[in-house]
Parts: structure tokens; sequence; C-alpha cells
């Protein structure tokens, strides 16, 4: 008897061992193969929401697959079958992007996005992706003790996948480098399939005598096939924290704290509260989250329509509460709808439609239909309305009096901010009210419900700010939100990418080419470019003035207010929108008022740049910033190879590497060390009164130069000092950086 229980734990072992692995190598290689696309297309979190949007599509695939294998053909062709699909993706490992592809239009980089992930990495996630399903069936099939409820299992996965999720920033990517972690996780992909056949073993030579070592005192009785009912409601109960899932990361990452590798803790959230949801003993009860949940997530509604984002140590946890406590109380809903293990794959398979239509609806429908983040407040209103749903019992008490109360409270806000001549924003509403009117037979909303619902969602959408604070335009791509501000006091426009300046213009008479912000003729810039102008006395070479200019980011093209007659300038520009505002006389206008033409090269800074010929640049400046974070690849040993091939002998190089978050002067140092370059950095800081009054930024500046003599004099000044390395801190490469290290205290 001792031997046939330890066989039962051992089995049982195998398959929670094999699924933890799964999942891990799952989450794994999403993270390593968005490390290595994000240098293609900048470091917009639309980037990893497209990938995680692709990712949800292929795990659909895999789920889909392990439905059709395991209705379709019997257990040892299941066994079979499945052993020869492991061996498919063998010679496409270990995984490596496409060299020969390269970024199409900017206009349009979702699509390529899609199509490198496909052929990069389609065929190995796929075969992965099928084993949380397939060989929680096999384990139903079994007939063990534990067989007759292996949902239980789906913790076990999930664990693995946050675990995945959590090791890769803190273990794998700071101490492996690319080519070492495609390596590993190869072998990781071989000890996997040894594995899931090791459970096709036990299926092929157990199959139903593990039952009768010892029967289980509870038999489940086989239920009625899922209705299409039953389907929508579980479609629906994964789209709508898949969805709020990449709003809340999306929002957190532009508008709360751009603070890098921060997507990853709604992501962790979110499978927390799958392992929570699926567990044997779940911690918390519907009915004590219910009570609270409709005053919370109101105010978030209302916090996101009025901006509202300091103190960000108080709104930004409210986020995260708010995205746990929907994504829990839903996940919970469906692990209580769960069928029995005979539709098991079925119920996996729809599961993972809701999760890849949320996830096309953020990353994909999103940017196209909706000129701001609506989608968050929207599907929080949606959830608001789901709530008295969620109960099977009778709603309770507190619930009773918190929804009424809510509502309320979210009409009267929404009314305040209503636009009458907000109409233009008609196809946003129509996608709105089209996602209740597929909600509402689902759930059976009653009629009171979903006409508040339409009240509530009509205003929504015409909710408008502008009238309080000259929002000149707010316009959105694939790489974020941008809005032009005017301040009429002091007549200044403003382009911010979330909560990030991009940009600042004095309208004021005699102002309008006065550089601002971070590029002040008397910060680190412009410092730069008056000791080019005219060099020092105390100079023994008299540099050239740079004829060639080549600035890695637009903005709003202030830099070239210091441009002279007969120079040649060259804006790297990888969002067209940016373009657009920069260039539309309307909101700023240091392009149209310069005295040379600037050319605007649209496209990843570092891929367009491999264009130019040698030597073509005089002067290079790097601002490319997206939302506080300068992009990991625009500052390794490769792309300062790059710049230095594009310069001339006697050319500089500066780079803006002003950040919230991010200490990025170590990273420089080793650069310049390993370059054998000359380096100089400047901290301008400023008091918040001057910057207030003046309109300019503290800002934080770099210059490199193969030679001290270069420098025009600034070697000598003392506001700059040399830029030396960090003990401990190494050398950033294509193939290596660490994020955790340079993280601000």
């Amino acid at each position: 008897m001792l031997h046939h229980r330890f066989g039962r734990d051992a089995v049982l072992i195998l398959f929670a061992l094999t699924l933890f692995v799964s999942a891990f190598l799952l989450f794994w290689v999403q993270l390593m193969v968005a490390k290595m696309i994000l240098p293609l297309l900048g470091g917009s979190p639309a980037v990893w929401n497209t990938c995680l949007c692709f990712f949800q599509t292929v795990l659909l695939l895999g789920y889909a697959y392990a439905n059709l294998l395991t209705e379709k053909l019997k257990v040892r062709a299941q066994i079979l079958m499945h052993g020869l699909v492991l061996l498919l993706p063998l010679p496409l490992l270990p995984i490596a992007l496409r060299q020969d592809w390269v970024p199409l239009s900017p206009a349009m980089p979702l699509l390529w996005l899609l199509m490198l992930l496909l052929v990069s990495v389609g065929l190995p996630f796929f075969v992965v992706a099928t084993s949380a399903p397939l060989l929680q069936r096999w384990f139903a099939q079994l007939d063990h003790p534990d067989s007759d409820d292996p949902y239980f299992l789906y913790s076990a996965s999930n664990l693995g996948s946050m675990l995945g999720l959590l090791s890769y920033p803190l273990l794998i990517e700071p101490g492996i480098a690319l080519t070492q972690q495609r390596d590993s996780w190869a072998i990781g992909y071989l000890i996997l399939t040894g594995l899931i056949l090791g459970c096709g073993y036990c299926l092929w030579r157990f199959q139903g005598k593990l039952s009768s070592l010892e029967p289980s005192s509870e038999v489940v009785p086989l239920q009625e096939p899922p209705t299409l009912l039953d389907q929508g409601r579980w479609l629906v109960l994964a789209f709508l924290p898949s969805s709020l899932l990449l709003g809340v990361t999306t929002y957190l990452t532009t508008d709360i704290a751009a603070i890098p590798l921060f997507w990853a803790v709604p992501l962790a959230i979110y499978l927390l509260t799958f392992i929570l949801a699926f567990a044997r003993q779940p911690p918390f009860s519907h009915r004590r989250l219910l009570a609270g949940l409709p005053l919370l997530l109101t105010a978030l509604v209302l916090f996101l329509l009025l901006k509202v984002v300091r103190p960000a140590i108080l709104i930004l946890p409210l986020h995260l509460v708010g995205l746990f406590a929907v994504a829990y109380l839903f996940h919970s809903e469906l692990a209580e709808r769960r069928p029995s293990p005979r539709y098991l794959t079925q119920f996996y398979l729809w599961i993972a439609v809701g999760g890849v239509v949320g996830g096309m609806f953020n990353a994909i429908a999103a940017p196209l239909l909706f000129s701001t983040v609506l989608e968050y407040p929207l599907v929080l209103v949606l959830s608001l309305l789901l709530l008295p749903c969620l109960n099977r019992e009778a709603p309770p008490s507190g619930l009773r009096l918190t929804l009424p109360l809510s509502l309320g409270l979210l009409f009267g806000g929404l009314l305040i901010g209503f636009s009458a001549g907000n109409w233009s924003h008609g196809l946003e509403l129509l996608v709105s009210l089209a996602l209740l009117a597929a909600i509402v037979p689902i759930f059976q909303l009653k009629p009171l419900v979903w006409i508040t619902g339409g009240v509530l969602l009509l205003l929504l959408n015409q909710f408008s700010i502008s009238s309080l604070g000259g929002i000149l335009t707010t316009q959105r791509s694939f790489f974020g939100v941008y809005q032009v501000l005017q301040e009429q006091r002091t007549n200044l426009h403003t382009l911010l990418h979330g909560t990030t300046v991009h940009g600042m213009q004095s309208f004021e008479p005699g102002r309008q080419r006065e550089p601002l912000t971070y590029f002040s003729p008397r910060g680190p810039i412009g410092q730069v470019f008056s000791a080019l102008a005219a060099p020092s006395s105390g100079t023994k070479v008299a540099p050239t003035p740079p004829a060639r200019v080549a600035v890695l980011g637009l903005g709003v093209g202030t830099l070239i207010a210091y441009a002279q007659p007969g120079q040649t300038w060259s804006f790297y520009e990888i969002d067209p929108v940016v373009e657009t505002l920069a260039s539309d006389r309307r909101y700023f206008t240091f392009l149209a008022d310069a005295p040379v033409s600037a050319q605007i090269l649209r496209g990843d800074a570092r891929l367009r740049l491999q264009e130019a010929a040698e030597q073509s640049y005089d002067l290079i400046v790097m601002d490319a910033f997206s939302s506080d974070a300068i992009p990991v690849h625009l500052i390794t040993r490769e792309a300062m190879q790059l710049y230095l091939h594009k310069l001339s002998q006697q050319g500089l190089i500066a780079v803006n590497i002003t950040n919230r978050f991010l200490k990025l002067e170590p990273v420089l140092a080793a650069l310049a060390m390993d370059l054998k370059l000359t380096a100089l950095h400047q901290y301008d800081r400023l008091p918040s009164s001057a910057e207030e009054t003046n309109a300019q930024s503290s800002s934080h500046w770099v210059i490199f130069a193969r030679n001290a003599e270069d420098l025009a004099g600034l070697d000598t000044d003392p506001r700059w000092q040399p830029l030396t390395p960090q003990p401990g801190v190494y050398l950033w490469t294509d193939e290596y950086s660490n994020l955790l290290q340079i993280l601000r205290p």
C-alpha cells in the first residue's frame, strides 16, 4: 500500500512539476523575445502590449489544439501525436530573430511586429502553450483520487508563470547574456519535452489503474455540455481582466511612473489572481470584496478622466488594488463556473479566447479607435455594471448600498465634464455601446442596469477637461498618447507624452525662437552649442563649428533654434505623430522658423542611422526619450560604435540623460572607458521657482569626444566634470544590460 501511495504521489508531483516548468518557460520566452525586439521599435509600452497580444493569440491556438486533440483522438493516439508535435520546434532552437527583417514604415509597425514574432518564436511558443490544458486533461483521465477536480493544477501552472515573470528581470536578465539565455531556454525546452513524455508514459501505463488502488470517496457526475451562454460568460469573465491588465499597464507606465520593468508588476498581480482563484481553498470570498469595490472603481474612473496622478505613492497602489480586486473577482467567478473535467480543455479554450479578445482590444483596436486611453475607464465602468452578477446568492447588503451610491457619484462626475460639442468621438461611443450590448444578454442584465450603463458610457465618451486646462489637441499612435497644452497666462505651448515633457515653446513676442526646458542656452546643451560656435580663448585648437548635426529624437524641434545658416540638420524620429505635431504651426514653430531646412528621417534612430555614410555628422545629439525611459539599445557598446562610425574625427556626441528613475551616468562611463573616449557630464539643477518662471528645466547631459582637444574648452569649464566609472556597473551591450543596477533609490 505504501508503494502504491508513493506511486500516486509521484505521478501527481510529475504532472505538477511539468505544468510548472512549461509555464516558467512560457513567460521566460515572452520576456526574452520582447527584450530582443525592443531595440527595433524603441521602449514604448505598446511594444510589450503587442507582444503580449501575440502571445495570447498563440496561447489560444495551443488551447484549441489541446481541445481538438483530446476530443478527436483516443488516449494513446493523443500521446503519440503530441510526442511528434514536441519535436517540431527542435530545428528552430535556440530562438533567434530573423536577421534579414527590418521594420516597415513607422506608420505601420504593428503588422511588422506581429509577423516577426510569428516567424521567430511562433512555433516553439505554440507547442509549450499546449501544456496547461492538455496535461490537466491527461491527469483527469488517470482516474487518480484527485482527478475528479484537476483544476487545482492550474495554480501550479500560474505559479510557474509568476516565477518566470519575476525571475527574468531579477535574476536571468542581469546575470545571463542574451545568447546564453537563448541556449538555456533551449535546454529547458528539452527538459520539458522529457517531462511531458514522462506524463504521457504514466497515462499510457496507468490509465484506469491508479483509481483501483484507492477509489475516490467523491464521484462528480458528468455534467451536461456547456451551453452557448456558459461559453459567453467564460469569454467575458476572461476578457475584462485581460483588457484591464493592459489598460493599467499602459496608464501606469506612461501617466503615473515610467519606471523600467514596471509593466511586470500588473502582470504579476494578474497571475496571482489566477493562482488564488483556482486554489483549493481561495483566501477571499466574493462578498468581502464586492461591498467596497464600487467606490474604488468610481474613484479610479474619475481620477483617470481628471488626470489625477499625484501623489503617485497613493494613486499608484489604488490602480493596482483595483486591478487585483476586479481580476480576482472575475477569475473566482470563472473557477466557480468551471465544468466537469470532461469539458476542461473547452473551458480553457474560452478563457484563452477572452484573453485574446482583451489583448487585441487594447493593443490593436484601441490605438486605432480611441484618441486617449479610453479603454481603461471603459472596462472599469463595464466591470462596475457586472458586479451584481458575480454572486449566485443574494448580493451582499454592502453592495446594495455602495453600488447605487457609486453609480450616482460617477453620473455626477461625468456630467460635470460633459461636452455637448465633443460629438467627433462618435466611433468611440459606438464601440463602447457595442461592448455593453454584447454583455447585456450574456449576463441577462436588468433594464435599469443596462440603461444606466448606456447613459454612463455616453457621458464617459463625451467627457472633456479641455475647457478647464487649455488642451489644444490630443493624438494617439502606436507609441502613446500625446497632448499639446496651452498655458494662457504665459502663452506657453507644451508637448506631453504621458507625464514626460517633450518640448515647450513660448509664443510671447521675442521669445518664439528661445530654446526652453532641457535645452535652454544657459544649460549644458546650450553651453555645448555656444562653445562650438565661439570656442574660449584658452583652447589650444579652435574646432570648426559643426556643419552637420544629427538629433536622435525630434520632440518639438527645439534644438534647431541653435542652427546657423549653412548647416545641415537631420532629425531621427520613430513616431509620425510627433513629426506632425512639431511641424504644425498652430502648436510649434521651431522647425518652420529655423534658418535651415531640417531633414526628418522616420524610424528607429539606430536603424536609420546605419543608412548614413561614414563620418556624416560633426555633432550627434541623443534625446530619444519614451516617457522618461531612454531606449536601452541606444546606449550599448554596439550603438556607440555605430555613432562613432558616423561621426567626423573631431566630432562630438551629446546625450541627454535627464531621468527621474534611472541613474545613467555609470553606464555611459563604462562605454567611455571601453571605447577610450573622453567623457564629461553636467547636472544642471534648477530651483523649482526658476523652472516655473523661465520655463527652464533641470537637466543632465554627457558629452563624448575622441580627444579632449575636441571639446572646445569645455574640459576646463568647472561646470563640466569627468565621467568616472562606478564599481559593479558593467559595460552594456546588445547582449547584456541591467536596469535594476541603476534604478534611483
